[in-house]
């Protein structure tokens, strides 16, 4: 059985149920590679209704999320077609396109990097790689941080085992930390259990996951940027109309623009929410938090530069700013 017909008869179920359009509509399948509830579902549902409203004779329909389709294979969807749109983070379809790795990099606004020429780039590189539109960067700028157990004494974190992934793994091991990869859904027990003292989480979301009653210490500042692209199958998205397919590029851009209000406010409350659960955001001497940002970074670049000799170093020139 090959990947297209496997990721097909996992979708069958959703497909079969999900709601029927009207006949002259072009019914466009979408994938989310997160939960399709809270905070980080809110952009994709976000552009699904406003694509809808348009009344351009497309319909998106969300038809998969991780209950069907596993999150490190949703751009492998995308890219055979098996679904038309995925709202999919870069450090989940790096196999595909190792530049995708970078989107967590970008320090400008995504405004600029559209006005400058980076996402058309991006979605050059997108369409030649995986053959996928890269309609834009819906979400942005969420930092990233270490959340402990433990109080730590310094940003020299030798001696404590965190949960990472292959996001975190080069900041992580820069500060010193032994980093053990494991599911989202299992860091409550390591940490409870003290296997673990602690993992990089974005700074939304682990209340969602129970974590706030295991966590005590939030290390400061936040670092790299939490995103979300948009990714079209470009054979589908190539036969639809002009009109179509100008809908779904100035959607996308409207997405963006609306995500930075967005962001300001959930970032507010999930603060608080962290302050009122007893977490403390704690942070070192301001030379070193610079060090520490400029060391991620740097490692972070020279990982994406390695894995893209042909255009990491162009996709950092347009796209990042040194502190």
């Amino acid at each position: 059985m090959n990947r297209r017909t496997l990721f097909s008869s996992a979708l069958v179920a959703f497909t079969l149920v999900a709601p029927v359009a009207a006949m002259a509509d072009t019914v466009l399948r979408v994938g989310t590679f997160l939960a399709p509830v809270g905070v980080w579902h809110q952009p994709i549902q976000r552009f699904i209704d406003e694509v809808n409203a348009r009344d351009a004779g497309i319909r998106l329909e969300l038809v998969a999320d991780p209950s069907s389709v596993n999150p490190f294979q949703l751009g492998d969807a995308v890219s055979s077609g098996v679904i038309d749109i995925a709202y999919i983070s870069g450090s989940f379809y790096t196999h595909l396109v190792p530049e995708a790795d970078a989107l967590k990099n970008f320090n400008l606004p995504v405004q600029e990097v559209r006005a400058n020429g980076a996402l058309d780039l991006m979605d050059q590189i997108h369409r030649e790689r995986m053959g996928a539109v890269f309609l834009g960067k819906i979400v942005d700028g969420i930092p990233l941080h270490i959340f402990t157990r433990r109080a730590p004494e310094s940003y020299d974190l030798s001696g404590f085992n965190l949960r990472g992934t292959p996001l975190y793994r080069p900041m992580m091991t820069g500060l010193g930390a032994n980093v053990m990869q494991m599911p989202g859904g299992e860091i409550y027990a390591a940490v409870e259990s003290g296997v673990i003292d602690g993992y990089g989480w974005p700074l939304w979301g682990i209340g969602d996951l129970g974590l706030l009653e295991v966590t005590n210490y939030r290390l400061e500042p936040g670092f790299y940027r939490s995103e979300i692209a948009l990714l079209a199958n470009e054979r589908r998205f190539d036969s639809l109309t002009e009109e179509q397919r100008a809908v779904l590029v100035e959607e996308a851009i409207e997405a963006e623009n609306w995500f930075a209000d967005f962001l300001l406010e959930v970032n507010e409350a999930e603060i608080a929410r962290q302050t009122e659960a007893g977490i403390e955001g704690i942070s070192f001497a301001e030379e070193q938090a610079a060090d520490m940002l400029r060391m991620a970074d740097e490692a972070a670049w020279a990982v994406i530069i390695e894995n893209s000799p042909q255009y990491g170093e162009q996709i950092r020139d347009l796209t990042y700013r040194a502190p």
